[in-house]
This record gives structure tokens, sequence and C-alpha cells, in this order.
């Protein structure tokens, strides 16, 4: 195939490839200028290494001009972009650091590309961390050229390796090839009706599988990109829902929590002058889509605007280069009420009516373009429709591997389909995922998916939505399934919510071994993506408790 750059240096030639980025405040950039901002940062690496073009190069920024830049000049360079994620997840600079250097390691960096946004003190810190990779400031571009050879990469030349965010794991390097993005990027368009009249409006953070390769989807459609950091967002929200609509974006891409945290924010005053109208395609990804959710955002801000079914649930991941299948725009989102029980690999979906051991599942739509879905277990054995089991796909967009993994330990099943570790099922072709294969507990015999656990303690009134964690914990054969909770209560007012929540898991799941832990609000870890991380969570059970479980470390994900 022709070079990823090549493909992507043609949009930026249109007249109506743009590049803005409010939150900096920076006049608007066209796509003419970046290219020639790229041109000019490119020579400005390879002469910061005498002329030697480097492999892989890290970026460790935040959202801005100079990190789309950076990201363009890897790939005039024929080199490996690896986006690194930012300290907010970590817990303190040491242990960022600390990440930052695993993953240098890992992906044998050799640049690192800087713009001052992340400010002297971390980016010294992470410096000292890694003292052979040279860091290179572009937060402007050079004012001369230097000479480049053509590129000459071809499709199966790597073009990003995505770190997965440890949320069940040490970190792990999707490598992407060019062909892989360039087929991905064919995908998003497929699954989100991209044309020549949208435009992109997004806050994600970059280094973020669904903001990277989405922004790249509007980069090579040459249309309009509008880029905020993520702060500005859940900083002021309504303040940003604004800025949104004014700036008549069609396209956004977001997870579930998105959707609620306007909800909130709303209940708070909707400014009277909001316009949606323009807004098309609203992405629902990157965690559980709650038909609630969709719902109540919709009768939220229909009065504002708002168009029905622009909300559409979807599913992907890294290692699909994203998309995978998606609700189709301006259509009828779908769910199912299905019985809790019994949604183990390899069980039938029972229907269900409602009642407090039904649960509602939405579809994320049927496969886009190019993606091939099936039902199977550990083994690649494929079942019917309507029969719960891991979801594997295959096709142009999907990795090759993990970088690194001998290729024993690739996940692929022996006919070559990639395992994704999430559990689902296919219903009149369209998907429905339940949760992560890692994150199904065993407790006193029955399984139960965490994420089944944290809707219902999230859902129990006095409960911040966002911040709990569940899984089982087994210590001498005491099995129960764990709880953690943010609160700002005091410690009865806690332990009355406790027990609410405990009655809740009672009726909802017939679930009686539970013990909920309060904690202080910001408390529980978070992975750089915004999940919970309930390895971590785990450990600090641990450490609350000083016990240790009997049960293998892997089940805590």
């Amino acid at each position: 195939m022709v070079a990823l750059w090549h493909e992507l240096s043609r949009s930026l030639q249109r007249d109506t490839t743009w590049l803005h980025t409010p939150s900096r405040q920076d006049e608007p950039v066209s796509g003419l200028a970046l290219l020639d901002r790229t041109e000019r940062t490119a020579g400005a690496l390879s002469a910061a290494r005498a002329g030697r073009p480097p492999r892989r190069v890290g970026l460790l920024m935040a959202n801005g001009e100079p990190w789309v830049r950076g990201l363009l000049a890897a790939f005039r360079l024929d080199a490996a972009a690896v986006p690194l994620a930012l300290p907010v997840a970590f817990g303190g600079a040491d242990a960022y650091a600390a990440h930052v250097r695993r993953i240098a390691a890992d992906a044998s960096l050799d640049a690192m590309l800087v713009d001052g946004s992340l400010g002297g003190r971390i980016v010294s810190r992470v410096a000292a961390a890694v003292p052979h990779v040279p860091f290179i400031d572009i937060a402007e571009p050079p004012h001369h050229y230097e000479d480049l050879p053509p590129v000459r990469g071809d499709g199966s030349s790597p073009a990003v390796i995505q770190y997965t965010s440890g949320s069940t794991s040490a970190p792990k390097g999707v490598v992407v090839t060019q062909d892989n993005v360039s087929a991905g990027l064919d995908a998003i368009d497929d699954g989100t009706r991209w044309s020549a009249a949208d435009s992109l409006g997004q806050w994600l953070p970059l280094f973020h599988d669904m903001g990277l390769f989405t922004m790249l989807a509007s980069l090579r459609q040459g249309t309009t990109t509008t880029l905020w950091q993520p702060g500005d967002f859940v900083r002021r929200p309504m303040r940003w829902l604004s800025e949104f609509a004014a700036s008549r974006s069609t396209i956004l891409p977001a997870p579930n929590f998105f959707y609620d945290y306007l909800i909130a924010a709303a209940a708070k005053g909707i400014p009277d002058d909001l316009d949606l109208s323009a807004w098309r395609y609203g992405g629902n990804g990157s965690e559980p889509v709650r038909r609630g959710s969709l719902q109540a955002f919709q009768r939220t801000f229909e009065p504002y605007g708002l168009r029905p079914q622009v909300v559409q649930p979807n599913y992907g991941l890294a290692e699909a280069t994203l998309i995978v299948s998606t609700g189709i725009p301006q259509s009828a989102y779908r769910s199912l009420l299905v019985e809790r029980a019994g949604l183990s690999v390899g069980d039938p979906v029972k229907k269900a009516t409602e009642g407090l051991s039904a649960r509602h599942l939405v579809s994320c739509g049927p496969p886009v373009a190019g993606l091939d879905v099936r039902i199977g277990d550990a083994e690649g054995t494929p079942f019917g429709q309507d029969t719960v089991g891991e979801v594997q796909i295959g096709g142009a967009p999907v990795t090759s591997g993990y970088l690194g993994l001998p290729a024993e330990q690739q996940p692929f099943t022996p006919d070559g389909m990639l395992r994704t570790g999430d559990i689902g099922f296919l219903h009149d072709g369209e998907l429905y995922v339940m949760g992560r294969l890692k994150a199904m507990a065993v407790v006193r015999g029955q399984n139960y998916y965490a994420e089944d656990v944290e809707e219902i303690v999230k859902s129990t009134p006095g409960v911040d939505r966002r911040h709990c964690a569940a899984f089982a914990w087994d210590a001498d054969g005491d099995e129960r399934m764990v709880v953690i909770w943010e609160t700002k209560l005091d410690a009865d007012a806690a332990a009355a919510l406790g027990q609410a929540i405990r009655t809740r898991l009672a009726e909802h799941l017939g679930l009686g071994a539970v013990e909920t832990v309060a904690v202080s609000p910001q408390t529980l870890p978070f992975t750089s993506s915004g999940k919970v991380k309930r390895s971590g969570a785990a450990d600090l059970y641990r450490r609350h408790t000083g016990t240790a479980p009997t049960a293998p470390e892997g089940q805590y994900t």
C-alpha cells in the first residue's frame, strides 16, 4: 500500500483541512501550514540525531498542535510513534517516571518529543529516569529546513505502538502497522458515515486510542478538527459543551461517563442559547454503554437541538486500530433485557422480563466494513447467535500482536483470530458486549460480572456514579465480593449506605457474600484512560485489611 504519510499529506493539502486548538488560544492552523511545520519538525528531529532517523519516537505532551505535528513528523521519518499517557492517573511524579521508564525500555525509544505543556518538574523527573533518551522540544517548529530523504516505508512498517492503559496488567505495546492504521481509518469512515461536510470536535487525550485514531480519521478526510484539553471538559462541562456547540462540529467520540457527566452538570443549569443541532454522530464506547445514560442524555438535551439517535453505542479497542462495531448513524439503538444469571461462556442468552434479576444490554451495532467478528471459546471454537462467549476479531485493521511477546503468549486463536478478552454475543447480526473475561468473578460457585456489580452499586442513591470497584476475594476459604466505593459521608452515614448497597446486590444478583469498604474521594486508582483499576483496588484492599487472597493474582482485574 501507499505509505500512510502520503495519504495524510495529500489530505493536508486540501483547503478544507484545519486544526483548531481553543485550549491554547492559538490561531487555527491550515492543513498546508501543518504540513510545512511537520516537514521542518521532522528535519530538526533528524538533525538532533546527527542525521540518523529515529525508529521509535515518544510523544510526551498534552493535546495541542505540537502533539499532532510530532505524530506526523514521526510518520514523515518512517518512525513508529509511541503516545505516552499523562501523569494524572499515576499517583505522583515518581510513579509516573517509573511508568515511562518501563515503556521507554520496552519500546526502545530513541527520541522523546516534548513541548513544555506538562511543566518542567515532571519532564525533568522523567528525563532523569530515561537518561539515554534525548528529549527534543518541539513547542515551536524550526525556522529552517533540513534535507530529508523521501518516505520509503511500506504498509508493513510499524506506525504506532499503542500502550494499553494497564487496567488488567502491566502495560503492553500494541503494534499497528501503516496498513493497519489505513484500514482502521477506513473502518471509522464506514462506521460513522464520515463525509466532506463533517468536522470533528474532541476533548479526549490523543494518547488514548479513541482520541488518536479519530483525530487521524479527520485529518485524512481533510476536514476540520477542533481539539480541546480533557481538563476543559472535566472542570467546566457546560462551558465546554457551549464551545463544542459553537464550533458546529458534527462528530464527537466519548466514553459513557462523558454523557453521565454532562447530565449531572445540566442539573445546575444549561445555557439558554445552547444549540446542539449541528451534532450528527456521538460515539459512545471505551466502557460499558448504559441504556439509562442514552435515554437521560436525549431527554436532557433534546430541547437544545439534540437530534434523536445522535449518540450511537460502539465497541472498539487499540488492537483493532479502534472501531469494531457501531450503531448506524441516525438509527435507533437496540437493547435486550436478559437474565443476569447464566451468562458464562457457552451459555445461551436468556431473555427476561422486567425484574431485579434482569439486565438491560445495549447493542454496539453491526461490525464495520473490514472487520470480522465472531463469538467463541479460548480454543477458537465458534459459537452461534445468542450464545455467550469471547469476542474474537480479524481483518485488515487488526494488529499482528504485542511488542516483544513470544508467539505462544500472543492473544490469538489457532486459526488467527484476535482474542479481545471481552465477553459478549451476537444477536440479529449485532454485537452485545457484557464485560471483560478477567472481570468475571466467582463467588461461592457462582459467576458475577464486576461491571454488573459496579453498575448496581453506582445506581444506589448516594453513591458517586463513577467511583467504585468490585472484585472477588478468597482468603482462607472465605469467598466474598468486595466493593470499594468513594464517599464524603461520615462513618455512620457511610455504614448505612454500605448496608443499602449490600441489600441491592442481594436483590438484583442474589449475591449475599459482600463486603463494602468506604474510602475517601480520589482514593481509588484509575487507568490513564479513566477506567477503574481493579487490580489496584485489590492492592488497596490488601493494604487496608492486611490480608492476602488465596486465589491467583490474575483474578483481580
